[in-house]
């Protein structure tokens, strides 16, 4: 029989214990304009004003024309880097997240987007047998430079292997901690050591960029319960921060993105040979 304890739940039951201590709301972009160059020619502006507001525009390249109106979350997660998060207004259960290193002119932007109930309702053998990923949340990491065109080979957020080795635990709240085995440049897998989901476990997708000294970008696609998670974590401050998002209930209906934030423990390292 089935131990109903362990029952995977959606995000949005579960964010009722994850948003203890996110960093505060940062408004010193409000008035400011920046561009966007990406390696396929397109060119996205970003007007920011105050409280969170951001109008977008794709000024070249593919979608050139495309414009919009968001309401954002903005945090600055170390001196010189603010992150940008929004649910789009225009796209069907799409979260963004728009990470600008201002002191070196770079920016990596992380698109979600989450599966219709048909579509989360294949079966993993189903996936496997068509070749296809077995996570059906969808993302795309675009890097891209800050009011400068797009330099081949020198974009600094690089795609990593630093993390491969590492267990770690990451401590939300009094009552939240995670544990996290990152395996290779593709996969990690985690259990929650306390919380709302204590005793469940997987391995799932990911996505690695060093950003920086210490400071790395980690997007991951859950495959049982449509879960995109987006964070930065800062090994030299041991702390994560960033969203979940995911879907309020088992309808398919509404979106939640939440910010979520920890201490970052490494417990050990495992070195491959």
């Amino acid at each position: 029989m089935a131990d109903d304890a362990l029952r995977y739940i959606q995000v949005g039951e579960l964010i009722r214990s994850m948003t203890e201590d996110p960093l505060p709301h940062d408004d010193s972009l409000a008035g400011q304009t920046v561009s966007l160059a990406a390696e396929d020619g397109t060119l996205t502006r970003l007007a920011f004003s105050a409280g969170g507001g951001l109008e977008w525009e794709i000024a070249g390249g593919p979608g050139a024309g495309l414009r919009g109106r968001e309401e954002c979350r903005i945090t600055r997660p170390r001196p010189g880097v603010v992150a940008v998060d929004y649910v789009a207004g225009t796209s069907r259960a799409t979260s963004v997240t728009i990470v600008l290193d201002l002191e070196r002119g770079a920016a990596t932007t992380v698109s979600g987007t989450l599966p219709t109930a048909d579509q989360a309702a294949r079966s993993a053998f189903a996936l496997a047998t068509a070749g296809e990923e077995l996570a059906s949340v969808a993302a795309d990491i675009v890097p891209s430079f800050i009011d400068a065109p797009w330099q081949a080979g020198a974009h600094p957020h690089v795609p990593t292997t630093d993390l491969v080795g590492r267990r770690a635990e990451y401590v939300y709240t009094r009552t939240e901690a995670y544990e996290h085995i990152y395996l290779n440049e593709h996969f990690y897998t985690w259990q929650c050591l306390r919380g709302a989901e204590q005793g469940l476990a997987d391995t799932d997708r990911c996505h690695h960029r060093r950003l920086g000294d210490q400071l790395y970008l980690f997007v991951w696609r859950e495959k049982i319960i449509p879960t995109l998670g987006v964070v930065l974590v800062d090994w030299a401050a041991e702390r994560s921060t960033g969203k979940l998002f995911g879907y309020e209930g088992s309808d398919f209906g509404a979106v939640v993105s939440t910010p979520i934030a920890s201490q970052a423990h490494l417990l050990n390292v495992t070195t491959y040979v």
